[in-house]
């Protein structure tokens, strides 16, 4: 069989094994070469064997990245850029680390004692010290570790909207989590600890020898005060919980409306790698897959709403392409539900009503 055949059998087959899985969309691509090679060193025992040699292989290999990204291993996206996966059981949100040419960002605070195990994990990967740690958004899981990193000599910081987020709702939700948490409440604490450094405007950059490291403010998605991390020389964009592979979103705090809209413009970033606040890494499709699954909630329940239907009064379902996003609640949708219909009937974004964090 020529070699382009080869080729295109082989490019037909990997895209149909990204289908299955965003995951394994990135581990496609990376393992596209080692595919063709091999298929051309063993075309001659046949094409069935061939196939299923190359199937193994591409099946081992994004499996043995997958696993890693599940055992929370640092999972390297290009050098000197690391992404942690947080253990979802804890409610630790995803870390990535920078490495800089004389120090380490860090993305996200997460919670005490994610961030204790975090200043470990660092000392694995560099020498390097940790000089600034971003807060993507003013959650819990996002940056009620504050204090632990600044004690350890690092600056915090994030967008004005964080800190405008965190005097609106806080102390009440730190001395909620503290009812529930062991590592909130051994802070000894009261409050969480605003950020360091307050960006103002909409962007603020990092930048030396060893690469460029951009801070946007894209707009009011998830929060009104969501950052996002884009390195443009490598692609890769952290996202925050602006854009989640998997259903570990909530939507009490966000814009809804205006939520797909700041997403095209992460989109317009053509970034090659997103590494979402919670979920595995992949590509651009975390980002239209989120934007989708809200446009798609959003019109389904403007619909029923405009029919003169009560939130306990719609059943919305969702195409099946909206699946990763669902949430896995015990009241499946109905709370995404009440708050897209809150935002309508408001005739504001959804979080700037008051409301109570669930």
């Amino acid at each position: 069989m020529g070699g382009n055949r080869v080729r295109a059998l082989v490019d037909r087959r990997v895209a149909a094994i990204a289908r299955v899985s965003s995951p394994l969309a990135t581990e496609a691509a990376l393992t596209r070469g080692f595919c063709v090679t091999t298929a051309g060193r063993i075309r001659r025992a046949g094409w069935c064997f061939a196939w299923r040699g190359l199937f193994v292989a591409v099946l081992l290999l994004c499996c043995m990245r997958c696993a890693s990204a599940q055992n929370g291993s640092p999972q390297k996206i290009a050098d000197g850029v690391w992404f942690l996966i947080g253990d979802s059981s804890k409610g630790y949100s995803n870390t990535t680390i920078i490495e800089m040419n004389s120090y380490l960002a860090v993305v996200d605070a997460n919670y005490p004692a994610r961030a204790k195990e975090l200043l470990q994990v660092v000392k694995g990967l560099s020498k390097k010290p940790v000089r600034y740690v971003f807060d993507t958004h003013a959650h819990g899981d996002h940056a009620y570790g504050n204090s632990v990193w600044t004690a350890a000599g690092a600056t915090t910081m994030a967008f004005g909207g964080v800190v405008t987020e965190m005097d609106r709702w806080e102390p009440a939700r730190w001395q909620a989590a503290m009812v529930k948490r062991d590592d909130v409440r051994e802070t000894g604490e009261v409050d969480v600890q605003r950020p360091r450094k307050v960006i103002d405007g909409e962007s603020f950059v990092l930048k030396d020898k060893t690469r460029e490291v951009r801070f946007l403010f894209l707009g009011w998605g998830h929060t009104p005060g969501d950052g996002y991390v884009w390195l443009p020389k490598e692609r890769v964009l952290c996202t925050g919980d602006a854009a989640v592979n998997g259903p570990r979103n909530k939507l009490l705090d966000a814009n809804i409306a205006n939520w797909p809209d700041v997403l095209d413009k992460a989109l317009a970033l053509r970034p090659l790698h997103v590494l979402p606040g919670h979920g595995e890494a992949g590509g651009p499709e975390i980002l239209s897959g989120q934007q989708m699954f809200l446009r798609d909630l959003y019109r389904g329940v403007k619909v029923q709403a405009d029919m003169g239907k009560t939130p306990a009064e719609m059943h919305i379902k969702l195409p099946d392409s909206d699946s990763n996003w669902v949430p896995n609640r015990s009241d499946g949708l109905q709370q995404d539900i009440e708050t897209v219909y809150l935002e309508l009937t408001s005739h504001a974004p959804a979080g700037s009503v008051p409301h109570v964090w669930k």
